[in-house]
């Protein structure tokens, strides 16, 4: 063995003895003040009215924390010794302080105004000029910039401000968004979300130097192709009133993409390992980028779902482990070549450097680079791997460099999941070594207590438990580091110079797409499994009740796990008190046993609570036997189901959120729906068809739109399913349902429109005059009129002015102002109603319309303050009942 090799293992050796003595492993949370001032500061200056309500929020959080750090040490210090079976009262050590941490708030209070100072930094640069005058007044610009990320999908279904992640996973800390919808999302198709760093602005003839990035919203292939690094000139439209934030900006027309110089290393690098996984397989071409270095362009949406519903699309992005893992190879491979610990450092940090060179500087990179470097830091300085005090620096230098990242749901996972697995692995894996074997536990506990930190996160960004995440994670765990090695040493022969590495590349690229088949089928087969994904409650009470849970199952860890390493009394004298009676071993073995009871009982009474409460908050009731309509509730867009038979039904539009559609459809227990109707394509109508091609069998589809193709989400969700735009006149009974055609006129059909704009493909509706019949002949007629606006109105009611006069009026365009009041006079409806998203950006219904209402005497059901209702026929009478109750 090696000089360098004999020291690293003496220093090894040396810790290992060291922790041994150690009574017990103790979190170091000097640093954790720092990181929640940190937070709290960045979080109220990038997202609030300004840096004055920051710099207060920061004060009482340095407060409550000063109270806090006062008084938690003596009732923390009860707590344990009553779990561990020691003195309550210890005296201090000499020289322990008591009272607040003062240097740990210090250091809070001074990073707090770095990070205030940074965010009015970065504000500046959207206060003032051309580029706060468009955020300000609204408008376009015209802008010239780079792109830094790759183009990511969007769509119109409802989600929290911010990158989020999508998909819970064992480790989802990692994981990245499809991309948030624009403000005016509701009125588009889905599109792309692009990154861009603004070089120059230029708005109202005024130009001025940007240095600040900005979110972009758009559509068309052409900038769904960009990549990154390339600059581009472009219109965009800003929103007004968002000046001082981020800039968030919707595409006007497509880019122009300025030529520039040959793709660079990184480029040609990139687009080698591509072309070689394109050959091994679409498992290995779309896993093996994104487990190597985050790309996941060519991963096929539907492998991409299934590992979404068992929560492993955390493997597809760039994480702390794949920075550690590339320091620690770097690092472990100059070892063997001989080289000290300053070089096997410096190779490790070298190693993590041109990984983040190779992925881009964006965002969640940099987070991972930050912790994951951090990580292999402390490996190769014989320091523990990762400490909460790792953790609290990281945050806090990445919160005053990038004080944005804090209201980034993947930054707020990748903390929570690294905290959980710092605080709660190694409590869970000595559980679970009792029975299991250590590596076993291992591999169970950390993606177990990462997903039980995570999970009260990531239930706000999809409302639903993936219940086989935990095994999906167990068993892929041995096969991910063998893909990402594989990918690593692939990447690296194929850097050679003058393709030196091209046929040794193919070794390790083979084995690593052979192992992301694994990964693969695991995802298909548990998504596929049955129930695999469990509703979960929405908004900020479904958030509180995870919370709740989370936090009893892991303090039931924590307790069990202290009171396993509780000490034996042992006969023999106490220091400072007379030696207690000898008690046989038979009494501790009855105690034990005693405790495990109670403890099985406490497991069974938090089980049934839980079982209690997620079967009342998610019990669907059965569908009421005379039910002729269920109004979906699925957030800002349309959704309705009008009853054709038993578990049968026509759907009208499928609104923007797939998930929420298939809540609805379960809701009603439909089999079969015997027709589709897409009023339009926009992504509040069209966006949840993804969710029919795994739900129930559709016969036909009815569509319309200006444009000069169907709706492309259509062939992709529904492929073989006949479409067609039906002609005014056209009739089709289905069942008690008679549907009429009323609009458009003439039929747009494919080739017939050219890049509409809103109002023109808002006025090119789908009307339906809906005619359902019930049991003694009684009967309900409804209008359906799509998006129209008050010119597609007035030409329907020139056209048809007698076949608007129904008993229930579905609100056009969700009862915008510029659908106008005349339908609602032509109609005189005994009912209307309207699907809109709670709080939706746009103020529908507007309060002219629903003045209309009132003086007309007509009821409205709102699906913002009423969720999904049910219309029933009860003999002449039209009835409208929650479902939620």
């Amino acid at each position: 063995m090696s000089g360098p090799a004999r020291r690293w293992a003496r220093a090894l050796e040396h810790q290992e003895h060291r922790d041994a003595r150690a009574p017990g492993r103790t979190w170091d949370l000097r640093l954790l003040p720092a990181a929640l001032t940190s937070w709290v500061t960045a979080l109220l200056a990038t997202t609030g009215p300004g840096p004055l309500p920051a710099a207060a929020g920061a004060a009482a959080c340095l407060a409550l924390l000063a109270a806090v750090s006062a008084a938690a040490p003596p009732l923390a210090a009860r707590a344990l010794a009553r779990l561990r079976g020691t003195p309550r009262t210890v005296p201090p050590r000499p020289g322990t302080r008591t009272g607040p941490a003062w240097s740990a708030l210090a250091l809070a209070a001074l990073a707090a105004a770095a990070v205030l100072l940074g965010a009015v930094a970065d504000g500046r640069a959207t206060t003032g000029g051309p580029l706060g005058d468009a955020l300000a007044e609204g408008g376009t610009l015209a802008v010239t910039a780079r792109v830094l990320e790759a183009p990511r999908p969007w769509s119109a279904a409802p989600a929290a401000p911010g990158t989020v992640p999508a998909g819970p996973g064992a480790a989802p800390s990692d994981g990245e968004p499809a991309g948030r919808a624009p403000w005016d999302a509701g009125e588009e198709r889905s599109g792309v979300v692009v990154e861009l760093a603004l070089e120059e602005v230029v708005h109202d003839a005024r130009r001025a130097r940007a240095g600040t990035t900005a979110t972009v919203f758009a559509q068309g292939p052409a900038w769904a192709d960009l990549r990154p690094g390339q600059r581009l000139t472009a219109v965009l439209a800003a929103r007004p009133g968002t000046a001082g934030t981020a800039p968030v900006l919707r595409a006007a027309a497509a880019p122009t993409v300025v030529p520039g110089p040959e793709p660079g290393a990184r480029e040609r690098l990139r687009a080698r390992f591509t072309e070689r996984t394109d050959r091994l397989g679409p498992d290995a071409a779309g896993l093996l980028p994104g487990m190597t270095f985050g790309e996941r362009a060519g991963l096929d949406p539907a492998l991409e779902q299934a590992m979404r519903d068992t929560g492993l699309t955390h493997l597809t992005a760039v994480s702390g482990a794949n920075c550690a893992l590339v320091a620690v190879l770097a690092g472990r491979g100059a070892l063997a070549l001989g080289a000290g610990r300053r070089t096997c450092l410096l190779a490790g940090l070298g190693a993590v450097g041109c990984f983040v060179v190779l992925v881009g500087p964006d965002p969640s990179v940099l987070r991972a680079a930050t912790m994951g470097g951090l990580a292999a830091l402390a490996l190769l300085t014989g320091r523990p791997a990762v400490s909460l005090a790792t953790l609290g620096a990281a945050v806090t230098v990445l919160l005053v460099v990038r004080p944005g990242l804090a209201a980034e749901y993947g930054f707020v996972l990748s903390v929570l999941a690294t905290a959980g697995i710092v605080v709660s692995a190694r409590p869970l894996t000595r559980l679970l070594g009792t029975r299991v074997p250590e590596l076993l536990g291992t591999a169970v506990a950390v993606p177990a207590v990462a997903q039980l930190w995570c999970a009260p996160v990531l239930v706000l960004l999809q409302p639903a438990v993936p219940v086989y995440a935990l095994p999906a994670n167990v068993l892929s765990a041995p096969v991910v580091p063998l893909v990402t090695v594989c990918g690593l040493l692939g990447l690296a022969l194929l850097a050679l110079p003058d393709g030196a590495g091209e046929t040794a590349a193919l070794v390790p690229l083979t084995a690593g797409g052979l192992a992301a088949r694994l990964v693969a089928g695991t995802a298909r087969g548990l998504a596929a499994a049955p129930g695999a994904l469990a509703p979960w409650p929405t908004g900020a009470g479904g958030a509180v009740l995870m919370a709740g849970l989370s936090a009893a199952v892991l303090l039931a860890v924590h307790a069990l796990d202290l009171r396993r390493r509780r000490p034996r009394p042992t006969a023999g004298r106490l220091r400072g008190g007379p030696a207690p009676p000898s008690r046989p071993e038979e009494h501790w073995r009855a105690r034990d046993r005693t405790r495990r009871r109670r403890a099985a009982a406490a497991a069974l009474l938090v089980a049934l609570v839980a079982a209690a409460a997620l079967r009342a908050a998610h019990l669907e009731r059965r569908p009421p036997p005379a039910w002729e309509a269920l109004v979906c509730d699925v957030g800002q867009g349309d959704a309705l189901l009008l009853r054709t038979g038993p578990a049968r039904a026509v759907l009208v539009d499928t609104g923007p959120d797939p998930r929420a559609l298939e809540r609805c459809l379960r809701r009603a227990g439909i089999d079969r729906l015997d027709l589709v109707v897409l009023s339009h394509a926009h992504a509040d109508h069209t966006g949840g068809l993804p969710a029919l091609a795994r739900g129930p069998a559709v016969t036909a589809v009815w569509y319309s739109t200006a444009a000069a193709a169907p709706p492309p989400e259509l062939a992709a969700a529904l492929p073989g399913v006949p479409a067609a735009t039906p002609a005014p006149g056209t009739v089709r009974d289905l069942g008690p349902l008679r549907l009429t055609v009323l609009a458009p006129d003439p039929p747009r059909r494919p080739g017939a429109g050219t890049a509409p704009d809103s109002a023109q493909e808002n006025n090119a509706s789908l009307v339906l005059r809906a005619e359902l019949t019930g049991p003694g002949g009684t009967g309900s007629s409804w209008l359906l009129a799509g998006d129209l606006q008050e010119e597609g109105a007035r030409a329907l009611l020139r056209r048809a002015p007698g076949a608007v006069d129904v008993d229930v009026l579905k609100l056009s365009h969700h009862g915008a102002r510029n659908g106008g009041t005349a339908i609602i006079d032509a109609s005189r409806p005994r009912l209307a109603v309207a699907s809109v998203g709670a709080d939706n950006p746009y103020g529908h219904p507007h309060p002219a319309v629903l003045g209309h209402l009132e003086r007309l005497g007509v009821p409205l059901v709102r699906t913002d303050r009423h969720g999904p209702v049910w219309i029933l026929r009860e003999g002449p009478r039209l009835r409208a009942v929650p479902a939620d109750g």
